[in-house]
């Protein structure tokens, strides 16, 4: 009995160090597999690519191929982790790449790479997709209208820049960017009241704003000074008053709103490809002034481009674009420029099933400065001082060059505030009064120096409560 009982524990012992064995090994390695999406799944959007953080070893990365096209390697710390199931996530975003619906191969590579030696393949999992973001409506389209829904709040993300771009032509140069003005908020859309087929509504920034200058210098903007803006809107859009009644009980000198251009919907039902005319507003994401002036409207061309997934809505997607001079001056961030020529695409999309927008973004292209500057040339002449700058800014020296191609001169620095507008060749607030020396050699001429200011906002629904 006793010669049993002692086999029997010693069997039990040598079972439980197997199974710990198996285990530890199990932890060790698992299987290099595309977890997710199975194959054959449909997709949209962003696709999360999964799969198991135990099956890349020590110095092993990715490779990522798409339809056969190696598209990128990535190690896995660059990679997001889901700890709690054990995945590593490779995001393929199938919109902002462009990737048109219909199937697609996906394949991941997992190479180790040791110490001195080449990449070997360890292993490779591929799966069949079905991209499906365009959505099919019927033939008879979608009617399109905004739901004001009382005590519903929409949050979004705000994000604006402006930029200033150089760029000598025929030059083979990169255009210079510089950056003027970044600021970046939330904000809220709250539904107060409905009745009469209008909606009662206010836009409320969320403190605290940061707001960037070209200089560094850095404001944050906290909440004594903002304000809520209230506006009746229709449901197709339309503002018929606007107001904002906590301006009279702000102690600060300036204060700041915010407020959506809302695009116009005309009441009838939408199918891709539909045209018609349209106005929007153009104006900063943050502003101080008067909170009761709806601002100017600008006529554009709008088309709904097609109806599609966008943040897990689904969505109509409409394009406004317009060409030409604008009516009147406009401020980037201190820049001020009057009436200048323009390139204005706006994209929305709005979902039809909640009737609100998700998203927002707008590009508006101004001409500045345009001017020719001697290339080439003698030697030790100084080079032909710059053009006029806009407010805020000094003026430009000249460009140099010699045969080869040479170097811009030095530029003028950001004045104090909005500043005056820059002296020919004179510094402003500090800039080099002049630019570089013209080169020795041939004259090549002059060449145009395009002088752009470009300004992105992108406003995105973040939550609804």
């Amino acid at each position: 009995m006793g010669y049993n009982q002692g086999l029997e524990a010693t069997m039990k012992r040598v079972a439980i160090g197997l199974l710990m064995l198996c285990s530890a090994v199990a932890l060790a390695q698992a299987p290099f597999t595309i977890v997710r999406p199975q194959d054959g799944a449909r997709v949209r959007e962003v696709v999360q690519i999964r799969f198991p953080i135990r099956s890349v070893p020590q110095g092993g990365f990715i490779g990522v191929t798409i339809n056969g096209k190696f598209v990128e390697a990535v190690a896995p710390a660059a990679l997001e982790t889901d700890r709690e199931r054990g995945h590593y996530i490779y995001r393929w975003d199938t919109k902002k790449l462009n990737v048109p619906d219909g199937e697609h191969t996906i394949e991941l590579t997992l190479y180790q790479s040791p110490e001195g030696g080449s990449a070997r393949i360890l292993a490779r999992s591929a799966v069949r997709v079905q991209v499906e973001n365009e959505i099919k409506v019927p033939a008879e389209g979608i009617p399109l209208r905004y739901r004001w829904v009382p005590g519903r709040t929409y949050r979004y993300q705000v994000k604006g820049t402006v930029k200033e771009i150089n760029e000598v032509q025929y030059s083979g140069l990169a255009p210079e960017e510089t950056l003027i003005y970044d600021v970046s908020f939330r904000g809220e859309l709250n539904v107060m009241d409905f009745r009469n087929n209008l909606g009662l509504i206010s836009w409320t920034p969320m403190p605290p704003a940061i707001a960037i200058t070209g200089s560094g210098q850095v404001e944050t903007i906290t909440s004594d000074r903002m304000i809520p803006v209230y506006q009746e809107v229709e449901t197709t859009g339309r503002v018929l008053y606007q107001v904002s009644r906590g301006a009279d009980a702000v102690q600060q000198d300036v204060f700041y709103v915010w407020t959506a251009d809302l695009p116009l919907l005309p009441p009838r039902r939408y199918k891709p490809g539909d045209r018609w005319g349209a106005t929007i507003t153009l104006s900063n994401p943050l502003e101080s002034g008067d909170p009761n002036e709806i601002g100017l409207k600008i006529p554009v061309a709008a088309h709904l481009e097609r109806f599609e997934w966008e943040q897990g809505y689904k969505c109509a997607k409409i394009v406004y674009e317009f060409t030409g001079n604008l009516p009147r001056s406009i401020n980037l961030g201190g820049v001020e420029l009057d009436k200048p020529k323009s390139t204005i695409r706006r994209v929305v999309y709005f979902a039809y099933d909640i009737g609100q927008v998700i998203r927002v973004t707008t590009t508006l292209q101004l001409e500045g400065i345009a001017r020719q500057e001697q290339f080439g040339g003698g030697f030790g002449t100084p080079s032909a001082p710059g053009a006029p700058a806009p407010p805020g800014f000094g003026g430009r020296g000249g460009v140099g060059a010699d045969d080869e191609g040479g170097m811009r001169g030095p530029r003028g620095m950001r004045g104090p505030g909005i500043g005056g507008v820059g002296i020919p060749g004179a510094p402003g607030g500090g800039g080099a009064p002049r630019g570089g020396f013209r080169g020795g050699g041939v004259q090549t001429g002059a060449r145009n120096i395009i002088n752009r200011f470009v300004r992105e906002v992108d406003m995105r629904l973040i939550g609804i409560f």
